[in-house]
């Protein structure tokens, strides 16, 4: 789900995608795989969701690339042994469901923020509940941006840009939770997450995100104001082969070939020979309706990285 709604909707939204989850801290010894796809805990079988098994594999040591190439009884004796060497080292797991699906598994070190409490926190901190966001939230991840209109400005006289921030968070170990600034081009309706020297990435092992909440938002505000600067800079700056510098960014920021296609046809919807085309390829390309949240949210990174390096 990627769309323009109100933080009332956004909020009403993650609470029906969340309303049959549930953890649980399971012995290691009452897990059991059938294949990758399905675990048995304490006698109950359970539906491993992707983002489970890739925590799975990573936790068991096993390639998640391996593991679903192979059949499935070949799946259940890698995964089955290898649990049973992860019994020699600890004896329990945070689990997190969804109903009879188990969506994700850590360590007890692990500390759950989940993206409900991270709204009720904005509210606190006085967010209108009216007010515009910009919604990417699947199983995985959500990316809530919240485009500030009072502090627009212009490129030229039709293009504007809205300044604004981007909470981003995953309940099952796709990302950290990470505060940065957005940038929203109105013409067409591209986002971009920004670098800003006072960005806060927190990964899930404290609470300490929760105390310094409202003060890591107004930092990023605040410094979500001097991006005007570098647009500037960026539409003044010439690339002579536009084509191959998206796919020497692609390389670098190790984007896969497909996301380096999408990008690159994105580039031909609005062409020109600035770096400010090639960053607005990478913005653009993240609207493209078949990318998951944590694809949108790369692709839209990347542009903010690189304007980043614009000088």
């Amino acid at each position: 789900m990627r769309r323009k709604t109100t933080l009332e909707n956004a909020i009403g939204n993650v609470h029906e995608i969340s309303q049959n989850n549930y953890d649980e801290i399971i012995p290691v010894r009452d897990m059991t795989f059938e294949c990758l796809e399905r675990i048995n805990i304490t006698g109950q079988s359970f539906g491993v969701l992707p983002s489970a098994q890739r925590l799975l594999a990573n936790r068991l040591r096993v390639p998640h690339s391996y593991l679903s190439r192979c059949p499935y009884q070949l799946q259940a004796e890698n995964l089955n042994y290898w649990i049973e060497q992860e019994r020699k080292n600890r004896e329990t797991l945070f689990c997190r469901f969804s109903g009879n699906q188990l969506r994700a598994v850590f360590t007890e070190r692990y500390t759950a923020i989940d993206h409900m409490e991270i709204l009720t926190k904005m509210l606190e901190f006085g967010f209108d509940s009216s007010g515009e966001v910009h919604l990417s939230l699947d199983s995985e991840m959500m990316v809530l941006k919240v485009p500030e209109y009072g502090r627009l400005f212009s490129l030229s006289e039709k293009d504007k840009i809205v300044p604004g921030i981007s909470i981003s968070n995953s309940e099952v170990g796709i990302l950290a939770l990470s505060i940065s600034a957005y940038y929203f081009r109105c013409i067409c309706s591209n986002g971009m997450i920004a670098e800003t020297s006072v960005d806060a990435r927190y990964k899930h092992i404290s609470r300490r995100v929760m105390d310094e909440f409202p003060l890591v938002l107004e930092n990023v505000v605040n410094q979500s104001r001097h991006g005007q600067d570098r647009f500037q800079i960026s539409m003044q700056t010439p690339v002579s082969n536009p084509i191959s510098t998206i796919e020497t960014f692609a390389r670098q920021f190790s984007l896969t070939q497909n996301e380096a296609e999408v990008v690159k046809q994105a580039y031909y919807l609005e062409q020109g020979a600035t770096m400010f085309h090639v960053i607005n390829s990478f913005t653009r390309a993240a609207q493209e309706p078949g990318l998951s949240a944590s694809d949108a949210y790369r692709l839209e990174t990347t542009g903010g990285r690189i304007l980043a390096m614009v000088k």
